[in-house]
């Protein structure tokens, strides 16, 4: 492991779990859903130090949250630790070809991938879930409401994390390997 990854590591968990903080007291209870703060940083760690480290801020984000301050509750805390792990991952490990990897947009196909990807695998752990403790879920629904509710969040995470991420890059504080 290395240190610097796992220091972004830690400071994207922080930064994911204090934006939710500041959404909730700017536009109440509602604001994670809408907004998805707790994203931004998940994304941004596998975009930045690699896959295995955006699934680890995944997994650990919403515990942390849920510990810290009580949101998200069980079960959808569980079912955002899927979901959060799906994107770290996928932001990550996705490569575009060394060609495409050169491009800005890069940084933008990835998020999209990723974000497509994430929903996609929360759906299905929120289907299995059902079908295992038989609960009154519909999976395609739930997932297609989030979506609608967090589409501000999605246009704001379309435009803040690509600006973060090319200012690291131009600033030269990226990392070579990105998949360790």
């Amino acid at each position: 492991m290395n240190i610097r990854k796992i220091t972004v590591t830690g400071l994207m968990i922080a930064i994911s779990v204090l934006l939710p903080m500041l959404f909730h007291m700017i536009g109440g209870q509602g604001a994670g859903r809408v907004f998805l703060p707790m994203h931004i940083g998940v994304f941004l760690t596998g975009l930045i130090a690699g896959g295995w480290y955006g699934i680890i801020a995944g997994l650990i984000t919403p515990v942390l949250g849920f510990g810290l301050l009580g949101m998200p509750m069980p079960p959808v805390m569980f079912f955002m630790m899927a979901e959060l792990a799906a994107y770290g991952a996928v932001s990550g490990f996705v490569r575009l070809g060394e060609r495409a990897e050169q491009t800005r947009w890069a940084v933008y196909i990835k998020l999209v991938i990723a974000m497509i990807a994430g929903r996609v695998f929360g759906g299905l752990v929120m289907a299995a879930a059902a079908a295992v403790f038989a609960l009154p879920i519909n999976a395609i629904d739930a997932v297609i409401a989030s979506f609608i509710t967090g589409l501000p969040g999605i246009a704001i995470q379309l435009v803040l994390i690509p600006a973060v991420y090319l200012i690291l890059k131009r600033g030269g504080y990226l990392f070579e390997s990105r998949t360790a």
